[in-house]
This record gives structure tokens, C-alpha cells and sequence, in this order.
């Protein structure tokens, strides 16, 4: 048995490679379609990707190239309109699916050539059942590598300079393995034989494994971006917090002395414009009065640094809170959850045209010992959701979802538990924690929406 006999894969065993690598994306990354209609897509790239095979075995060499080219594209197509992700992260997922293809066929190709090597047996039965299990076993390990690579979100987010370096690898491995094909006739290809069969699957695998071990980093990068992003947002609220605790603090007492020189004005004259004077200013300082006592001094700074910008900027602010179920939290949680909460509150309506419609509801009370926080604001439009958050339109899309994310991940810290919700064009935020104390000392204030 000579080398040669084996050294093409056959191409119903490439177009099946390929076909597999790409639903294995598909499978994973977010889908624009679902059902019938994914079925009936994925039938017909099927048959196309095996056309593309069909035909190109029957070409000259010199056509070889042109036709890898054509089952690539079939294959970004496939990939591209199948998931609902952005062409970048389409490019990405087909180069990583193509030379994962080239691997797993060159694989199955070495298996099967040392099985007839061993057993001096060579039938289509015993070259199907080989086929069929080897691509079995490793298409599931790829799509279990696959489905922890990809976020969340079910899109990988590339950039332009990630896709270059995939591709570069891609093209890479590719052309470094498939290098006796082109050749096959050059006595070195012809001399050297099974040992080509390592040479060609071992490129392979290492241009997979430089992908992977770029995608790990990446993603670890990625993780530690996140992280700092969130740690900053958890800095600032804290910053926040001083800030207003200071500006609250200075506000009082200007409030207390004015309120004390007013009485003495008042006590001086009887003049019924200095009087009306007068009482215009006591309104307008009245603004700024803190007054706020919930039962936590934290909670209190927040709210009354976010009720006076609130005030300012015509926003009708209605808070029932009840602070002392918040006594077990650390100050810099509490400036976290609230801090966020109120600034995603605040940006919404201010996007807001109708001036009626500047509305924001928050309540913190319990029931059956849980610690409920609720934050609920106006809108007037369609938000669409992403991995359990609101997606965006801003520009900075980077750094969308931070805050959060922030509380999130704060509320966790206690055991409990966000959901996020719209209802009746309210956009809603629950929290719910376990109380440390066995709590439950109120009843539900406003009941639950």
C-alpha cells in the first residue's frame, strides 16, 4: 500500500468537515432564525458546500485555490447568515471553523490510513464507520471549546486587528499543510510518505492551538478590561457619595442660617414687598433643604444629592424607603447599588421630550425576609434586550452596561438575586436580597408591579 493511495481526502469527507465546522458555530452563536427555517437553510448550504467539493475534484489543479476560495466563502455565508452577529465576528468564526475542518479531516484521513496500514483491510464500509466516529467524538469537543469561548451574548465581538491575526494563522496552517497537495507529483512528496500524514495534521493542530491560545487571552484580556471598568464605576459612586455628602452637609447649615436671618428681616420691617421678597426666598432656599431620614445616613446622602439634581432638572422623584433594612450593608455597596440605579434612572427620562413624563418611582422595604429595592422609570420607546440588560445606542457601546453590571454583581455579593424588566412603558429594576437579620419587620409599602 503506497502513500499516495490516501493522500487526498476524499471531498464528500471534506464538504461533511466543513459543513460540521460551521453548524458548530452556528449552534452556538446567536441565531437569527430558529426551527423550520434554520433547518431548511442549513439543508440547503449542505447540499452547496457539497457541490463546491463535487466540483472542484473535478477540476484541474491549477483550480485548486479558486475553489478553496469558493467553499470559504460558501462557508462565511453559511455562518454569516445563519447568526445574528456582525461580519467581523462572521470572518472570525469562519476561519477558526475552516482550519478546524482541514484538521479534523486530515485526522480521520491519518486514522483510517493506519487502519488499512494494520489490518490490510480497505472498504467504503470500514472508511465510513471510521469517518463517522472520529468526526463525532472531536466535532463535539470543538463545540464544547467553542461554547466556552463565546460571551454571553452569543457573539464573539472581534476586532479588525483579532480577525487579521486569525486569518494570517488561518491562511498560514492552511497553505503549510496542504503544500503536497499541490505538488504531489515532486519525488520529495513521493519518497517521504505516511510521514507526510504527521506533517500535514500537525500543522493543523498547531494553527488551531495558536487560535485558542489567542482566543484565551483575549478573553482574559477582555475579563480584566471588565473588571477595571467596573471597579472604577464602583470608585466613582463611592466619590460620588463624599462629594454629596459634603455638599448636603454645607447645604443645611446655609439653609439653617438663612432661615435664621429671614426671622430676624421679618421681625424688622412690615413692608408688604420685603415681605413678599422675603417669602420668595424662603421657597427658593427651601430647594435645597435636606431633610431626608430614612434610617441609614448613607442611603440619606444618596437620595438627597439625587433628589436636589432631580429637582433642578424637573424630574419627579417619588421615593418610599425604609434605610435601617440597609444597616447591614457596607457603605460603598449601598452607594453602588443606589448610586447606579439612579443614574440609569435619571439618563432615561432625560431622553425623555414630554416634561410629564419625567417620572421615577423607588422603594426599599421588606417582605417575608427579603430586602426588595425597586427603581422604576418612564420611557417612551422600544428597548431590546441582550443577555438579560438593555442594549444601547450609544457610541461608547464599550463601555455600555457597566453600572449595571456593577450592581449586579454587588447584589450577588448578599446572596441576592436582579431581574430587569419593562411593563406598561416602565422600565423596571428589582433587587432582592436575603435580609442578615431574619428581617421582615414591614410589610410590602407600594406592593409589587
Amino acid at each position: 500500500m503506497s502513500y499516495l493511495q490516501f493522500s487526498e481526502i476524499p471531498r464528500l469527507y471534506t464538504a461533511l468537515a466543513e459543513f460540521a465546522a460551521c453548524a458548530v458555530f452556528i449552534l452556538v452563536l446567536r441565531r437569527r432564525f430558529l426551527g423550520i427555517r434554520l433547518a431548511g437553510i442549513f439543508a440547503a448550504f449542505g447540499i452547496i458546500q457539497f457541490a463546491i467539493q463535487h466540483v472542484a475534484g473535478m477540476l484541474h489543479i491549477a483550480f485548486w485555490v479558486p475553489s478553496m476560495m469558493v467553499a470559504v466563502a460558501s462557508m462565511l455565508a453559511f455562518i454569516y447568515v445563519c447568526s445574528d452577529i456582525p461580519l467581523l465576528d462572521a470572518g472570525y468564526a469562519t476561519s477558526v471553523a475552516f482550519i478546524a475542518a482541514e484538521f479534523i479531516a486530515a485526522f480521520e484521513s491519518q486514522v483510517y490510513f493506519y487502519f488499512v496500514l494494520i489490518t490490510g483491510h480497505d472498504s467504503l464500509t470500514a472508511s465510513v464507520l471510521i469517518m463517522a466516529g472520529v468526526y463525532s467524538v472531536l466535532f463535539v469537543l470543538l463545540y464544547l471549546i467553542v461554547k466556552r469561548q463565546v460571551k454571553g451574548n452569543g457573539r464573539l465581538d472581534v476586532s479588525r486587528k483579532e480577525l487579521g491575526s486569525v486569518i494570517l494563522i488561518t491562511i498560514a496552517s492552511f497553505t503549510i499543510s496542504n503544500i503536497n497537495f499541490a505538488f504531489k507529483d515532486a519525488e520529495i512528496f513521493t519518497t517521504v510518505g505516511a510521514g507526510i500524514f504527521y506533517i500535514r495534521t500537525l500543522v493543523d493542530f498547531s494553527g488551531l492551538t495558536m487560535i485558542y491560545a489567542q482566543q484565551e487571552q483575549r478573553k482574559e484580556m477582555r475579563m480584566k478590561f471588565e473588571l477595571e471598568a467596573i471597579n472604577n464605576v464602583l470608585y466613582r459612586q463611592y466619590e460620588q457619595y463624599q462629594s454629596s455628602k459634603e455638599a448636603t452637609e454645607l447645604i443645611n447649615r446655609k439653609y439653617h442660617d438663612l432661615k435664621h436671618q429671614i426671622a430676624i428681616i421679618r421681625a424688622e420691617t412690615d413692608a408688604a414687598k420685603k415681605e413678599s421678597y422675603l417669602a420668595e426666598m424662603d421657597r427658593a432656599i427651601s430647594m435645597y433643604e435636606s431633610d431626608i431620614k430614612t434610617g441609614n445616613s448613607v442611603l440619606d446622602t444618596v437620595l438627597t444629592g439625587k433628589s436636589i439634581y432631580c429637582r433642578e432638572k424637573g424630574i419627579n422623584l417619588t421615593c418610599v424607603a425604609d434605610g435601617s433594612l440597609l444597616n447591614f450593608m457596607d457603605v460603598m455597596d449601598i452607594c453602588t447599588i443606589f448610586g447606579n440605579a439612579f443614574d440609569n434612572a435619571i439618563e432615561g427620562v432625560e431622553k425623555l421630550q414630554d416634561k410629564d413624563k419625567h417620572l421615577i418611582r423607588v422603594a426599599v422595604f421588606s417582605k417575608n425576609d427579603f430586602l426588595m429595592v425597586r427603581f422604576e422609570n418612564y420611557f417612551d420607546d422600544n428597548i431590546d434586550f441582550e443577555d438579560g440588560l438593555p442594549t444601547t445606542t450609544k457610541a461608547d457601546s464599550d463601555y455600555h452596561g457597566y453600572g449595571i453590571k456593577s450592581i449586579i454583581s454587588t447584589v450577588k455579593k448578599y446572596g441576592g438575586n436582579v431581574t430587569i424588566n419593562t411593563s406598561d412603558n416602565w422600565f423596571i429594576l428589582r433587587m432582592l436580597i436575603p435580609l442578615q437579620d431574619g428581617g421582615g419587620r414591614h410589610e410590602d409599602i407600594l406592593g409589587e408591579s
